[in-house]
């Protein structure tokens, strides 16, 4: 018997298998479904058309030398504005093995008219993408933010060229060895394209199908009578770098007269769930090598309906031991090891837990998350913004290492969800 009948011969119409499937057609009831002909052959969705733009910059160009901004300006004959891409060149840049070109960036804000909808900290980019990028994709992402992709196109050295030495402390502790070594062999002109992980995103799976997807654009259409630009704030370079460069990519996306024409005319507005994000960030205190310390953060001003939220910290001899989250003081979910809020925390949430390895020594910055609901952005979020008190009790370790005189930075990226209404031509943030 071939092992692609088995499953016929064993049918018999009752226990799980029963419950699961049958082997008859019922149109009637419409609760049977076929993995060959299925939603994605039925469902029509409304036409629309997306490519991959250039955002213009606005006022003197996107050439600086550090601690400045840069603004982008959408047109307005886009309809929707999906994904962002922001491309950042540095000329004649020798990055240390602790620099990547993201170093640059200091925030990404998203203008609306006269407000600022989304402000994405330094911190939240990398924390977002590490949690959200597969992992050849995050491989590859964090290779260009070290300098593998020259303002050319050339690729860099092998790996074992451009990472010499790192392997020097690893018997020591693992974070201790990432201070030797060099990365870069010479000064050149270097680029990456990092992704923006604002709330123009498509949330759905990896290669569904097209019923699945989601687009979380920010609806032109709806909105023709406000401006729409994105603001990049740069800091110091690197010490041998002389200018950075920004551009803006976005994906342009047309949707059909009919649904413009709707969407404009609903008379009370048409509401519109985006991804969402916000920062707090503090300065731990001082954590005594070989030591831990129990660190209260202030979180009151969360005000998303939130499904995680990412905890990282700059210092890589630090690690957090356990984290506890308090609502109203009442403990949402106990006292939790640190190593559960890593991959296991990760893979409940549908999310990826990426770090950026060489020889077992971790160059890139890990992150703890925090589950707050069943699934990233799923129904069982809890909204923030109904409770007065947010506490989140975080205990650190100092291995004592290399960074044994620097206390870590603490930030925590909360992500979620809120809501906005397009109504009168205009748009705004309705509620979280």
């Amino acid at each position: 018997m071939s092992g692609a009948v088995a499953a016929h011969a064993a049918y018999n119409g009752s226990g799980t298998q029963g419950l699961a499937v049958t082997n008859k057609v019922s149109g009637a009831t419409g609760d049977v479904q076929s993995v060959f002909w299925n939603k994605h052959d039925t469902t029509r969705q409304m036409i629309y058309g997306s490519s991959i733009v250039e955002i213009p910059a606005s006022g003197s160009g996107g050439a600086n030398t550090g601690n400045g901004n840069q603004i982008f300006s959408v047109n307005s004959d886009i309809d929707a504005l999906g994904d962002l891409y922001l491309q950042v060149t540095l000329t004649g840049a020798d990055l240390g093995l602790n620099e990547t070109i993201l170093d640059c960036i200091k925030k990404v804000e998203y203008h609306v008219g006269t407000q600022i909808w989304q402000t994405l900290e330094h911190d939240d980019i990398p924390a977002l993408n590490a949690t959200e990028m597969s992992e050849p994709a995050f491989e590859s992402n964090y290779l260009s933010l070290v300098g593998a992709d020259s303002k050319i196109g050339r690729k860099a050295a092998a790996l074992d060229s451009k990472f010499s030495g790192v392997t020097a402390a690893v018997h020591t502790h693992n974070a201790g060895a990432r201070r030797t070594g060099t990365q870069m062999a010479e000064a050149r002109d270097i680029t990456t394209c990092i992704k923006l992980p604002g709330f123009t995103k498509t949330v759905s799976p990896a290669l569904a199908g097209f019923s699945n997807v989601s687009e979380g654009s920010y609806l032109m259409a709806a909105a023709p009578h406000q401006n729409f630009k994105i603001k990049v704030f740069t800091g110091s370079l690197p010490t041998s770098a002389t200018a950075i460069e920004l551009k803006l990519f976005g994906k342009q996306q047309v949707i059909s007269n009919a649904e413009r024409e709707q969407m404009k005319s609903m008379a009370m507005g048409m509401p519109k769930r985006i991804k969402m994000t916000q920062n707090h960030s503090v300065v731990s205190p001082s954590v005594a090598s070989s030591s831990s310390l129990t660190v209260n953060v202030d979180l009151d001003h969360f005000s998303l309906y939130a499904s995680h939220l990412i905890i990282g910290l700059d210092n890589l001899d630090c690690f957090v031991k356990s984290a506890e989250l308090k609502l109203n003081s009442s403990s949402f979910s106990g006292e939790i090891h640190g190593g559960l809020l890593t991959g296991a925390a990760a893979d409940s949430l549908g999310l990826n837990y990426n770090q950026f390895y060489v020889n077992a020594v971790p160059l890139s910055t890990p992150f703890y998350i925090f589950p707050l609901a069943s699934q990233a952005y799923g129904s069982s979020s809890v909204p923030l913004n109904r409770f007065d008190n947010i506490r989140l009790t975080l205990v650190i370790y100092h291995l004592g290492s290399n960074d044994s005189t620097r206390t870590p930075k603490i930030s925590v990226t909360c992500v979620g969800e809120t809501t906005a209404l397009y109504k009168n031509g205009a748009a705004s943030l309705a509620m979280y």
